[in-house]
């Protein structure tokens, strides 16, 4: 393990960004930086949904004090702009779930819940993590039982791993840890039903502890493909007059955004607490997944979080895995999908986001999650309207748009004039 000097360059990049805007913008997610909400409903849509995400919190306290003592586990994100007020109520539903065997791993003189116990345990683990490169789940355990006085005894090592395998999932929300769905010989993750994911990005929701000593991106991609990287036929420098231009799909705001995602596609917007899931799309049942704290990547980019520590340092891999810079990149992304969508502006400076374009391409734009974007355009484009109503809100196609208003114009003037013909007859032959 090497020592890892903090970066915060990429923090500075980031001006602060409005927080009760950042806070209640995550339907912007989804629409691609410019590929806009142009719906109301869909904005009324949003809001309820976010509603219904957080009401599961509702049932814990929501001031920070009754929830964790000091260190607050928050402060694992240092300091940022963004605001951050759900976050301890949803840890606090988190930690509920903790399995026994958990509960009982004694810090020092307590147990894991008694006192600050956790809250020291959480902040030690983030920091050591974010200090240390190439940081295995056996590292984190060995530093914790050195600097917390945990239990050193082989009968808590396998809870211990799983302790630790909970508090990345925590602090990154790439993956929402599972408890007493496995033996100890194994890490689970939370698995959703069929219906809402696509199987593209969980390939298995259990792995053998045994990968404990390995690097965590190690770990991570054993799960699947939780956290994206570009896929290896695009780069970083491409442009429109590269010869893999030419199979780009161009993006049009006017005809890919929520609006027609909602009333063409019938796509299901789906609020998630996991990140891995943002922007899965499962076409059986056209459900739509998007991450609903859009606050928390714009803290992970100010404070190079936890999320930084699952970045793959393997130059070359034939499955490629997400390396420093591309997390920083899938981060931007999610950044420049939202400002885009929801038109925040920051009052100090503005953010460093390329300006407002007719045309996007997700390969040139979004490299990390142009799988995940061509897919719901080329799904949205081949679909057609199967309605009257339908038909008068698509307007992708403008030639089939206004040909049928005209059709529809002229025969309508032909009713009205065959109308009024046969009242001039009648008439006519009445007065005969």
């Amino acid at each position: 393990m090497e020592k890892r000097e903090p970066n915060i360059g990429s923090a500075a990049e980031l001006a602060p960004l409005n927080p009760t805007a950042s806070s209640h913008s995550m339907a912007a997610a989804r629409s691609r930086r410019k590929l806009s909400t142009s719906s109301r409903s869909f904005r009324v849509r949003k809001r309820s949904s976010f509603i219904s995400t957080t009401t599961t919190l509702a049932a814990h306290p929501t001031r920070t004090h009754e929830l964790f003592k000091e260190p607050l586990p928050v402060s694992v994100l240092q300091s940022t702009s963004a605001d951050l007020s759900w976050y301890h109520p949803w840890l606090h539903g988190q930690v509920t779930n903790m399995s026994h065997a958990v509960r009982q791993l004694r810090v020092g003189e307590e147990t894991l819940l008694e006192n600050n116990a956790f809250e020291r345990v959480f902040t030690a683990t983030g920091t050591f993590v974010r200090d240390t490169e190439m940081v295995t789940i056996d590292d984190v355990v060995e530093h914790l039982r050195k600097t917390q006085k945990m239990e050193n005894t082989r009968q808590t090592f396998k809870a211990q791993r799983l302790l630790v395998f909970a508090i990345l999932g925590w602090q990154s929300m790439l993956y929402r840890p599972a408890f007493n769905t496995c033996s100890g010989d194994e890490l689970a993750v939370h698995e959703d039903d069929d219906e809402s994911n696509s199987g593209l990005v969980f390939d298995t929701n259990k792995v053998s502890a045994d990968l404990a000593d390995r690097p965590l991106f190690v770990i991570l991609k054993g799960f699947g493909n939780l956290l994206p990287s570009p896929p290896s036929n695009i780069t970083q420098a491409a442009s429109e007059n590269s010869r893999a231009a030419a199979t780009w799909l161009p993006l049009n705001p006017a005809e890919m955004n929520a609006h027609l995602l909602l009333t063409l596609l019938h796509v299901r917007i789906r609020w998630v607490d996991c990140l891995a899931l943002h922007l899965d799309y499962n076409k059986s049942s056209r459900t739509l997944s998007l991450f609903s704290c859009p606050s928390f990547y714009v803290a992970m980019l100010q404070s190079k979080g936890t999320i930084f520590s699952f970045a793959s340092t393997e130059k070359k891999s034939f499955d490629p895995r997400a390396s420093e810079e591309d997390i920083s990149q899938f981060m931007r992304e999610l950044l420049l999908m939202l400002c885009m969508t929801a038109h925040i502006r920051q009052k100090p400076e503005p953010l460093p986001l390329l300006p407002d374009q007719p045309v996007y391409f997700a390969a040139q734009h979004f490299p990390v999650l142009s799988e995940r974007i061509e897919l719901i355009a080329q799904e949205l484009k081949n679909s057609r309207p199967t309605s009257i109503s339908e038909l008068l809100r698509d307007r992708r196609d403008t030639l089939q748009y206004w040909t049928f208003w005209l059709v529809s114009i002229i025969g309508v003037l032909s009713v009205i004039l065959s109308l009024v013909q046969v009242i001039l007859q009648v008439l006519q032959l009445s007065r005969g």
